[in-house]
């Protein structure tokens, strides 16, 4: 930009000398001036609106919110290595501690493993309490968070922003995971919110565990996987939802979440009972769920919260809500927070530069002297 200005700058100095050999020409000199002070402005303006178009960096809040999820992060991938559980480096390039195996006795369903890197990066922690700071929350607002344990990286990062804001969360997790999540048979979600909690990552423990898979009653899971999650929880000292359908296991999570008057339901994953089993839910926008689509909802717990007009953050379909709101898609974590440009303000950039353009004039002809 400074190239151009002093381009613009000289551009300028010469309009106001005179024509060699003579007297100056007047109508070329002020034809010439006007020309360079147009293009002077469209630099001006076009600098102004590429500050305005460009993304927020973090706050100070922000950057401590950042540096403690991947703290976090980095510790549980050396607490894996010390106890033999930890990922492959190719499966987990930056140490994140947070992926699973391709499969286990605890596995539900197939998940990509760039996904499941891709909801690591810590700034989703930053996304999350942007959302928050969207919805006008305030410290002891209560949040509930309704989650698979297919991504324990949105699930730490959801956890750590609620905290730091000082919400009161109530926690129901789904134990069984899809391929890369928290599904390894030593180190389901419990045992790793244990050690986070341990070391003063995060303080919150889930209120109530369901089983996952089918009906979040267990349905479908490999051999021995379903007494694996029982014994986990078990060990937890944390209540397992039963049920004899999924009917029932939507209307009991419903009931927890009513009784608790949530300002905001964030669900991370597919648990069954959050979606329902009607498909328009498939379409349902992910992201903070604007209040109009409530139709499209489904008839889960996402459905039914929305239709009693609570707010809505849908974490699946990662890639489409990564791209959406800046978060690279699997991409090594680097302390900046999303990076969603301003589109409004990109799109009067171009619309002042094609102006510019069409009517920018190189040269006039004057009618020759008698």
């Amino acid at each position: 930009m400074g190239h151009i200005l002093k381009h613009l700058f000289e551009m300028l100095k010469g309009s106001r000398s005179d024509e060699p050999g003579g007297r100056p020409d007047s109508a070329q000199k002020r034809f010439t001036f006007f020309n360079s002070s147009r293009l002077l402005l469209l630099a001006v303006v076009m600098a102004g609106l590429w500050q305005l178009a460009a993304p927020a960096g973090l706050s100070p809040q922000e950057k401590v919110l950042w540096e403690r999820v991947r703290s976090a992060q980095l510790h549980l991938s050396q607490w894996r290595q010390d106890n033999g559980t930890a990922a492959a480096p190719e499966h987990d390039p930056w140490g994140c501690g947070l992926i699973g195996l391709e499969w286990s006795e605890i596995t539900t369903t197939l998940g990509a493993l760039t996904s499941k890197r891709t909801a690591c990066n810590p700034a989703w922690a930053v996304q999350f309490s942007r959302w928050f700071n969207e919805l006008e929350l305030k410290p002891g607002d209560p949040v509930a968070i309704y989650s698979s344990g297919s991504f324990p990286g949105l699930l730490l990062n959801a956890m750590a922003a609620a905290e730091a804001m000082g919400l009161e969360p109530l926690l129901i997790l789904s134990l069984g995971a899809s391929t890369w999540g928290a599904n390894h048979p030593e180190l389901p979600w419990p045992a790793i919110a244990a050690e986070l909690r341990r070391n003063g990552f995060i303080r919150k423990q889930a209120d109530y565990f369901t089983l996952g898979a089918g009906a979040e009653l267990g349905h479908g899971m490999p051999d021995g996987g379903e007494a694996l999650l029982r014994k986990a929880a078990e060990e937890a000292h944390v209540e397992l939802l039963t049920a004899d359908n999924l009917e029932e296991m939507i209307t009991l999570k419903v009931k927890l979440l009513e009784a608790f008057h949530p300002r905001l339901l964030i669900n991370i994953g597919g648990s069954q009972a959050n979606l329902g089993d009607a498909e328009d839910v498939l379409q349902l926008q992910t992201g903070l769920v604007p209040a109009g689509q409530a139709d499209q909802a489904g008839n889960g717990v996402i459905g039914i919260a929305m239709r009693k007009t609570i707010p809505v953050i849908h974490m699946l379909n990662l890639k489409s809500v990564s791209d959406r709101v800046g978060i690279p898609y699997d991409s090594s974590p680097r302390k900046r927070g999303p990076s969603q440009v301003r589109i409004g303000w990109s799109c009067l950039g171009l619309l002042v530069f094609f102006i510019v353009l069409l009517t920018y004039q190189r040269w006039k002809l004057e009618p020759a002297a008698e």
